[in-house]
């Protein structure tokens, strides 16, 4: 799976985030567990990656250091792209644990506490990759140049995907990079216009968005694998019932809809009286 790839996905979860919000089922234990294997998983490949760099570094040896660069260029892309996805999924955990209210349940406690670890483990190596780029022994100018370019893509995008996920003014932006600036483009989107003027802002959006990552990554993907594991275990954590057949996240009209119905008595035909 491409990284660009899970910059989609962060869209779409941001996109659909009220209503993700609107149900919030209990999320099991070993859905919560298979997010933080995967994260983690993928987090060891990313550490010995980069632990080579410091090796050859440390080393003095600066043509080991043009073939690290020529070989794990695109792990570090993977790398500042991930952040996308790592901060919407641990702003959903914390707005569905702050939302429960009275009615707490511990697994939401449970995802909050574990996106927010997976989050801390995805800023340690995007710091590392601002510090490799900064130090940029060994590496191309156009490398530092596209990575960098990469990172203010990135870091710009994010605070959109925050501001609008979030259904709470004075909530989640901790998980943004610039939180004035999120909470800016929370109150664009919640601006008095109508549901459709919204839907076509978000997908030009959202295409303006990945028109950036794929210019700015390079198209094959190192690791693949585990990209699709992270992706796939982030979306578990949003449970079937929260999508409709096509597979298209629920609306919070609908969900309200399904809830209302849910608490209705069934109507008693039996009881009707024939003509």
């Amino acid at each position: 799976m491409h990284c660009v790839t899970l910059a989609d996905l962060a869209a779409t979860l941001s996109q659909h985030g009220p209503s993700l919000l609107e149900l919030r089922p209990r999320v099991p234990s070993a859905t919560i567990m298979r997010y933080w294997t995967a994260s983690r998983s993928r987090h060891e490949l990313w550490h010995r990656v980069m632990s080579r760099y410091r090796d050859a570094k440390n080393a003095g040896n600066y043509g080991r250091l043009a073939d690290w660069w020529s070989e794990h260029r695109v792990v570090l892309e993977e790398i500042l792209v991930s952040e996308l996805l790592t901060r919407v999924v641990a702003a959903i955990g914390a707005e569905t644990a702050a939302t429960d209210g009275a009615e707490n349940h511990e697994s939401h406690d449970s995802l909050a506490a574990v996106t927010h670890g997976i989050y801390l483990g995805q800023i340690e190596a995007s710091n590392r990759v601002a510090q490799i780029i900064l130090e940029s022994c060994g590496a191309r100018v156009e490398d530092t140049v596209r990575l960098n370019r990469l990172r203010y893509g990135v870091e710009r995008w994010t605070d959109w995907l925050i501001g609008r996920v979030s259904v709470h003014r004075d909530r989640s932006f901790q998980y943004s990079i610039d939180a004035e600036r999120s909470q800016t483009f929370y109150d664009e989107v919640r601006e008095g216009a109508s549901c459709t003027h919204r839907d076509t802002t978000t997908w030009l959006m959202n295409a303006a968005m990945r028109e950036m990552l794929v210019r700015r990554t390079s198209e094959n993907s190192a690791l693949a694998h585990a990209n699709h594991e992270v992706a796939s275990s982030a979306l578990a954590l949003f449970r079937p019932e929260l999508f409709d057949d096509y597979g298209v996240p629920k609306s919070v009209w609908l969900h309200r809809l399904q809830k209302d119905a849910a608490k209705l008595k069934p109507f008693d035909f039996a009881g009707v009286g024939g003509c």
